[in-house]
């Protein structure tokens, strides 16, 4: 029995699903996702003074979201615009997470 070759393909899944779901736990990429999400393609300059972060920490959390394949980007002549990579995929998980919440919240309402 080979279980080495049955395991690892899972194992890989679950670490790529938990570096998506902890990039998700960070406010402020949490933020530019649904700020890509509602506005479409944008620019460092713009995500920054949407988010109210410096460029540079922007630029950082993108390199983040890239590096996940959760952002794609192109350069263009008046910059490098950024958008949700698949934002299919990306809307139904940030809807989930918003049902949850509310959901957890309506009950701590009422449990307590």
């Amino acid at each position: 029995m080979n279980r080495g070759i049955k395991t690892k393909p899972m194992k890989e899944i679950l670490y790529r699903e938990s570096r998506v779901a902890r990039t998700l736990g960070d406010p402020a990429k949490y933020a530019i996702i649904n700020l890509l999400l509602k506005r479409g393609p944008m620019n460092v300059t713009a995500i920054s003074k949407m988010v109210h972060r410096a460029e540079s920490t922007v630029s950082h959390h993108l390199s983040k979201l890239r590096s996940l394949e959760i952002v794609r980007y192109e350069v263009k002549i008046d910059g490098v615009y950024y958008w949700i990579k698949y934002s299919k995929e990306l809307k139904s998980i940030v809807g989930s997470l918003k049902i949850f919440v509310k959901r957890s919240q309506y009950r701590l309402e009422y449990d307590s």
